[in-house]
């Protein structure tokens, strides 16, 4: 179990240390900043791109009862209610769902069987991809979610955790939707 937490770990180094870098010259460049949401900025305030496209794995459910540090760390997350909004707004076609593995677009068969397979209860990770911005006057971090997957823990009948399974990926900010996994 905990080779499994170390491997997650692992893969959440590599995502960040593989992010494109840019040079710090290029950073403080006019052309590098943004204009961020009003409501959480000064007026006509600005903030350098620190982060583009950034991707990394949160565990959003504690799937070792050894690491009893997890449900401290865990202790504010509604992943059942951010899961039935996406999929809630999935069925009324406000949202469009997507295969991590392929990145073609699911139909609501699709999310439906897989919702068939899968309960929303056994979500255990989200799979960030977002950009972050930082305000250089007020010394603030923004974050811009573009895309969340929800990826389900499967377990054997014992209870043990085998690993996961990629659910549906969804797009906001008018992003666009990315390559699927297999192409990484």
């Amino acid at each position: 179990m905990k080779l499994k937490h170390l491997f997650v770990f692992a893969l959440i180094i590599i995502l960040f240390g593989s992010c494109k870098q840019k040079s710090s010259e290029e950073n403080t460049t006019e052309t590098n900043t943004v204009t961020i949401n009003p409501d959480n900025l000064i007026h006509n305030q600005k903030a350098l791109k620190i982060a583009d496209t950034i991707m990394y794995i949160a565990n959003v459910k504690n799937a070792d009862p050894e690491a009893y540090y997890m449900d401290d760390w865990l202790g504010g997350i509604k992943t059942q209610l951010l899961a039935d909004k996406i999929f809630d707004a999935v069925y009324a076609k406000k949202l469009k769902a997507y295969n991590y593995i392929t990145g073609e677009e699911m139909t609501i068969e699709d999310v439906k069987n897989l919702e068939n397979e899968f309960n929303r209860k056994d979500i255990g990770q989200i799979l960030f991809t977002e950009d972050w911005y930082f305000d250089e006057k007020e010394l603030k971090m923004y974050k811009q979610v573009n895309s969340i997957m929800l990826a389900y823990f499967r377990y054997d009948e014992e209870g043990n955790l085998l690993g996961n399974k990629s659910g549906i990926r969804v797009y906001f900010n008018g992003t666009k939707p990315m390559r699927g996994a297999q192409d990484y």
